[in-house]
């Protein structure tokens, strides 16, 4: 893995419950992630269900419940704690969505550590 880091967002385009998605490369495979605010802390996740590894946006960006509180797999109904990235309901319950290292400079976001 390389120590590179890659804009993701900016913090003024990334309000409080909002997601935004992006891409990166590791061992030669594109992998999709996603940033989300969750009330002014920045995490990022891979974009992949624990239950059956697929998206869990289905494709809209949209990765929180409607009440805003948890990440939800639109699939299975899986539902994270998005602080900790761990299902908590629906299958794949216990197991976690692997979370990406961010750092912020200068108002933008990167992921730390990729190629």
């Amino acid at each position: 893995m390389a120590t590179g880091k890659i804009p993701v967002a900016r913090i003024s385009e990334l309000p409080s419950g909002q997601t935004r998605k992006f891409s990166f490369e590791r061992g030669g495979k594109t992998v999709e992630a996603f940033v989300a605010n969750v009330a002014g802390e920045f995490v990022a996740y891979v974009n992949r269900c624990v239950h059956v590894p697929i998206p869990l946006d289905l494709d809209d960006n949209d990765f929180f419940t409607c009440d805003g509180k948890l990440f939800v797999c639109k699939t299975h109904g899986s539902a994270y704690d998005p602080q900790a990235g761990k299902c908590i309901g629906g299958p794949g319950q216990g197991k976690s969505l692997e979370r990406l290292p961010l750092v912020i400079d200068g108002g933008v976001i990167y992921l730390v550590g990729e190629e």
